[in-house]
């Protein structure tokens, strides 16, 4: 029996903890005391924060790195991680340490070397709340995915991997369990987050059920 997937949005309330750091000591330091919301604040958000305005660098670690302390080198390391290569934030947490730990073990001045501003540690809240659009089949889900709004789009392929495994999102999760069309969701789960603005995702699945649902009817 079909499952009604009944769409999502939701609003991040963001916070300053207190915390900042003014050089990778103390990034690091950070880094490895956080909440792991802190972490997907500041990294997988960056998908609403900043891919509007198509800036280099893909988290706020990386952009801080670049333009605070000029290491752009480690920004670009710390740019190249794929998001979605991850299962836990706790192993993306260790990946980012792991980066900035090499970087300073190979450049021991860069460890030291006071930002032009300091690195503030935010966390978030999230409020999760129902809309009323509901999909019933792979068609009605297809026409309401291009009408809801991009924060509801973000919460079920974005937000949703805050809980693990990190790349299950909501969608594919559906249309695997519920559908049964387990390769429509592989498809969708391989997608590379890393390269598409929030519009560009939505399109991309839109494309791929077209694609689907196309050689169905063949």
């Amino acid at each position: 029996m079909i499952k009604v997937f009944q769409f999502s949005s939701s609003a991040s309330l963001e916070r300053l903890t207190g915390r900042r750091a003014s050089n990778l000591e103390e990034l690091l330091i950070l880094i490895e005391t956080c909440s792991d919301s802190s972490i997907f604040y500041h990294t997988f958000s960056a998908f609403l924060k900043l891919r509007e305005a198509q800036v280099p660098f893909n988290s706020d670690f990386a952009i801080w790195v670049a333009r605070m302390l000029n290491e752009r080198a480690l920004a670009e390391k710390l740019t190249a991680i794929d998001l979605s290569e991850y299962d836990t934030l706790e192993s993306l947490r260790n990946r980012l340490i792991q980066l900035i730990g090499r970087h300073v073990k190979e450049n021991p001045l860069s460890c030291k070397k006071m930002a032009n501003e300091p690195f503030y540690l935010h966390d978030m809240t999230r409020v999760v709340y129902l809309t009323d659009h509901f999909a019933y089949d792979l068609a009605s889900f297809r026409a309401l995915l291009k009408k809801i709004s991009i924060y509801s789009f973000y919460f079920h392929f974005i937000e949703s991997r805050m809980q693990p495994p990190l790349k299950t999102d909501n969608f594919s999760a559906w249309i695997e369990e519920s559908l049964e069309m387990p390769s429509l969701a592989q498809k969708i789960r391989r997608i590379d987050i890393s390269i598409y603005t929030l519009e560009g995702l939505r399109s991309r699945i839109i494309q791929l059920i077209d694609g689907y649902s196309e050689a169905q009817t063949r």
